[in-house]
This record gives C-alpha cells, sequence and structure tokens, in this order.
C-alpha cells in the first residue's frame, strides 16, 4: 500500500514536471501555470525519492538510490530558479542536471542489480561446494 502511494506519487510528479517543461512551448513563457505545475512535480518526486529507500545488502545500489533524490534536488532548485531568476533560462541547467542524473540511473541500477545477483549466486554455489 505505502509503495503503490510512493509509486504513485512518483509518476504523478514526472508527469508534472513534464507538462511544466513542455508548456511554455506551447502556451508561451506569458502563463504562469507552467512554474507552479512543475514546482509541485519537483516536490512530489522529492518526496518519493526521500520516502523511497533500499534496504538491501548491496552498497551500490543502495549508492545510485541515493543519487536518485540529488536528482530530485535539483528540480527543486530549477523550480525556484522559475520563480526567483531575473533570466528565464536559468531553471533549464537545473533541470537538464537533475534528468542526466536520472537516465544515469536508470541505466546503472538494473546493471549494479544483475552484477550483485551474480555474485550472491557465486558466492553461494562456492558455499555449496564446499
Amino acid at each position: 500500500m505505502k509503495k503503490t502511494l510512493i509509486d504513485t506519487a512518483m509518476y504523478l510528479g514526472l508527469v508534472l514536471v513534464m507538462v511544466g517543461i513542455i508548456l511554455p512551448l506551447f502556451m508561451g513563457p506569458q502563463t504562469m501555470l507552467y512554474k507552479y505545475l512543475f514546482a509541485a512535480g519537483a516536490v512530489l518526486i522529492l518526496i518519493a525519492r526521500v520516502l523511497t529507500t533500499y534496504r538491501g545488502p548491496h552498497l551500490r545500489v543502495k549508492r545510485l538510490s541515493r543519487i536518485l533524490v540529488w536528482s530530485a534536488l535539483f528540480y527543486c532548485t530549477g523550480a525556484f530558479f522559475m520563480f526567483y531568476s531575473p533570466k528565464p533560462q536559468d531553471w533549464l541547467a537545473f533541470v537538464l542536471a537533475g534528468a542526466v542524473i536520472q537516465c544515469y540511473v536508470s541505466i546503472a541500477m538494473p546493471r549494479a542489480m544483475r552484477k550483485s545477483l551474480e555474485e550472491d549466486r557465486a558466492k553461494a554455489d562456492t558455499k555449496k561446494k564446499k
């Protein structure tokens, strides 16, 4: 139940961030709606990332899950600069940094999990042989 709620908040936050990024392209930057949608999505992502913890024994996977919190912090910093920056493009750098981190983790985490499972199997096989 709790995991489903956190996952739903994560996906909703990601959709709101996406809409907040795309909306100025179609409606123009005069509308202020995109700022609020993006900020709400960034906060939802941050809450979901903080509440999602990895409790397994594999240190690399644990570090990668912590890096996802940094991605959410970059989104929140981008939302801050949407409201308080004199230049309208400052927030894009933080959004891109968060997206790059999220893309890296989405590639690295399955590989790290697969590698750690293989190592666990190898250790179990050597214990059986002894």
